[in-house]
């Protein structure tokens, strides 16, 4: 059996996370070898939302605009009861990362855009057609078995290996990792639709226990819908024709167009009991499986390959020492059972089981739509829960977990550079660790702050950001400086004027450096940054 040469990170799985962690790696730097068992990626509709967060990690692989044109970007959500009238809507207006907080796209398409942009590096190699059959780890790493598309088998080693192999995940059975949770009793059907006649642009969330279901526009004038079967009835009966025709009058205009796919799901909420074993990491599926009633299964493992991406190219860069990729389980776990948790609350909203339960929450929320604060709360998506750590790669600052900056992802406004530009923050954060004052005088920004030991082994960009009120002047040396446009800086992030604020390439605060007394957690920095 021959043997390839090491190479620094074998990302298993080109579905939309591994082509994500395969283009983040690309933009570091990093030598990556890509292998899926398929002859290409995926034709099919698959997931169909995408968020903020996932569009600004896009946006760090510089994909973002390219994504956004194959988004319907900015929609929301009205729920209706049994009588077809709207209880509630979820209809977001804010940016706080830069990007609106939920957009549709599809998925056949988003692949292509990712596996597309992965040819401009010459450090990537795809393999296609290609499937890992067993693995072995030893000191040096790990090795895979791999069949190519002639049935040879050959011996791949690889320093790091990322499973993004799906829901069924090989890699995780090989490693013997178990799944924590359970798996719902009801069966869904999903519709996906060529065109639609429908030219409503927000999601209706049919709230019925006589027939729950969900109608999703699409991009280019999609339409997706969801309905979950009643007990007794079967996958056959439920994809005959004139069962989904009827359907289909039922919820709309769109009987007789033309339909892409149809099929029979069962939901999953389950999550790893281990994150990573040895040299080999589990992300999406492989690692999480979330129910669709909130849209976050996919934007779950994009957070994934964001999170994981920055840690392994700093470690094969020798920048940081290999301890940060056991943060990569510690961050990623807690969050991905916080969005499971919030899909299985919207999954009772949207499945009642008798009338009863449905008329009350109906009467619940229209009462609460009387009461502003809990309104917002409920129309501006502010349940979701925030991406912040408690623990992991951080330096805490003692703060309360609600206030903290320290874990939390910074935010993202528009901001005007010296040259009277407008751009979004992250185009000079750059791609590496960034160190950001809030102050009205650029010049003496960074007056005070101790020496940053790893300053230059990080390649630090140095960015300080003034006020809204006032001109951008230029930054001491080696630094650069912006305004705050609109004031979304100081208003999400506050205390800012009294701290440095250094912010890691997945755009979370690491530290939060206090102007008063830097000492501490510069010399906290230091050791964790220690290569």
């Amino acid at each position: 059996m021959s043997q390839t040469g090491i190479t620094p990170v074998t990302i298993v799985g080109a579905g939309p996370v591994g082509l994500m962690l395969a283009n983040l790696l690309c933009v570091y730097g990093i030598p990556v070898v890509l292998i899926e068992r398929n002859l290409d990626t995926v034709k099919a509709p698959r997931a169909v939302s995408i968020d903020d967060e996932s569009l600004r990690s896009l946006q760090v692989a510089g994909l973002a605009d390219r994504t956004r044109g194959i988004c319907a970007m900015d929609y929301g959500s009205v729920y209706l009861g049994p009588d077809r009238r709207p209880f509630a809507s979820v209809s977001p207006s804010t940016a706080e990362y830069g990007h609106p907080r939920r957009s549709a796209f599809a998925q056949p398409e988003l692949e292509a855009l990712l596996a597309d942009s992965l040819r401009r590096y010459p450090h990537l190699t795809a393999r296609f057609g290609h499937e890992v059959l067993a693995l072995e780890q030893d000191d040096n790493g790990v090795v895979l078995d791999i069949a190519g598309p002639d049935g040879k088998r050959y011996q791949h080693r690889s320093r790091y290996v990322a499973a993004c192999d799906g829901g069924r995940s090989p890699i995780r059975h090989m490693l013997d990792i178990s799944m924590k949770g359970y798996t719902y009793e009801e069966k869904w059907l999903i519709i996906d639709l060529k065109g639609t006649r429908d030219n409503f642009r927000q999601t209706r969330v049919y709230c019925d226990p006589r027939r729950p279901g969900i109608n999703l526009p699409g991009p280019n004038g999609t339409r997706r819908f969801e309905f979950m079967l009643l007990q007794g009835e079967t996958d056959e009966e439920v994809t005959a024709a004139e069962f989904v025709s009827k359907l289909l009058r039922n919820h709309g205009p769109d009987d007789g167009i033309e339909i892409v796919r149809k099929q029979v799901y069962t939901f999953h909420a389950r999550m790893v009991t281990e994150w990573k074993k040895g040299s080999v990491f589990l992300l999406g599926d492989a690692a999480h499986l979330t129910p669709p009633f909130a849209g976050q299964g996919l934007n779950s493992g994009l957070r994934d390959a964001s999170n994981l991406a920055w840690k392994l190219a700093a470690v094969v860069r020798g920048q940081i020492a290999p301890s940060v990729l056991d943060s990569y389980g510690q961050e990623r776990a807690e969050h991905a059972w916080q969005l499971i948790e919030m899909a299985i609350k919207l999954g009772r909203i949207m499945m009642p089981d008798t009338m009863t339960k449905a008329r009350l929450i109906q009467a619940g929320f229209r009462a609460l739509r009387l009461v502003p604060p809990v309104n917002d709360y409920i129309t501006q998506m502010r349940y979701k829960p925030k991406p912040r750590f408690s623990q992991g790669f951080i330096v805490p600052d003692g703060g309360k977990l609600r206030t903290t900056q320290v874990g939390r992802m910074l935010a993202q406004p528009n901001i005007e550079t010296e040259d009277r530009s407008t751009r979004r923050l992250d185009t000079i954060l750059g791609t590496g660790f960034a160190l950001i004052a809030f102050s009205q005088d650029p010049a003496t920004a960074f007056e005070g702050l101790p020496e940053l030991l790893f300053e230059d082994r990080l390649d630090l960009q140095r960015v300080c950001i003034t006020p809204r009120y006032y001109n951008v002047f230029p930054a001491a040396p080696n630094a650069a400086t912006v305004r705050d446009m609109n004031g979304d800086f100081e208003r999400n992030c506050p205390g800012a004027r009294d701290h440095w604020l250094l912010v890691r390439p997945d755009r979370y605060v690491m530290a939060s450096i206090p102007r008063h007394s830097p000492q501490d957690t510069v010399q906290a920095l230091s050791r964790l940054l220690q290569a």
